[in-house]
């Protein structure tokens, strides 16, 4: 609600459309899948066709300013389509960022054929690279946090078992069939009925 109507009444954003510059606000990360914990940051992109107006800048100050004042963590990054393709295919941190975008306001048709464009690069060029990554990351990150039955207090995130474990499964089942909730992961047929309450209640 609060990016609805920032959006809907700032003169800076106005400015930018009808000057043929609309741009989408985007999700990201656990905020783009709706998995918002306690404390974590607030993901935003801001996402041109092709050219990003110098008036952009006023506008992210009345978006952010406000939130920042009020003591949220927001990172943010203003992109056009190309660039921010470009980017997920060179860091895959920004990658699986992407995986989990959702379109809040804005022109949903630049949403749109970013995510339809992101997605054929993925298919055409990257698709074992990026699952590849996932599972050599998992693996690393299962290193370097350990099994938490040996450590004096488990990291609830990046431990084995811990959040990251299913954000990775998530991902997986995100990049093979495009699937939009975890809700999915039952329908697709990635997990049984069994399996998927076993994940709810680890959830």
């Amino acid at each position: 609600e609060y990016f609805y109507r920032v959006f809907e009444k700032s003169i800076a954003a106005r400015k930018m459309v009808i000057s043929g510059s609309p741009f989408a606000i985007i999700a990201l990360g656990g905020y783009g899948r709706k998995e918002q914990c306690i404390h974590s940051d607030i993901d935003l992109l801001i996402l041109f066709d092709k050219v990003i107006p110098p008036e952009v800048e006023a506008f992210v100050q009345e978006l952010l300013y406000p939130l920042w004042d009020a003591r949220f963590e927001v990172g943010y990054a203003v992109r056009n389509i190309n660039e921010c393709i470009k980017m997920s295919f060179e860091r895959f941190d920004i990658l699986t960022t992407v995986l989990d975008a959702r379109f809040i306001c804005g022109a949903s048709l630049i949403y749109s054929a970013f995510m339809e464009k992101f997605r054929q690069q993925l298919s055409a060029k990257h698709l074992k690279p990026t699952l590849n990554y996932l599972y050599e990351n998992g693996e690393k990150r299962l290193e370097d946090f350990g099994d938490s039955s040996y450590l004096v207090s488990p990291d609830l995130k990046s431990g084995f078992g811990g959040l990251r474990d299913y954000h990775t499964l998530l991902w997986y089942a995100k990049i093979k069939s495009n699937i939009k909730t975890r809700r999915d992961l039952e329908y697709y047929g990635f997990l049984s009925h069994f399996e998927y309450e076993s994940l709810e209640e680890a959830l």
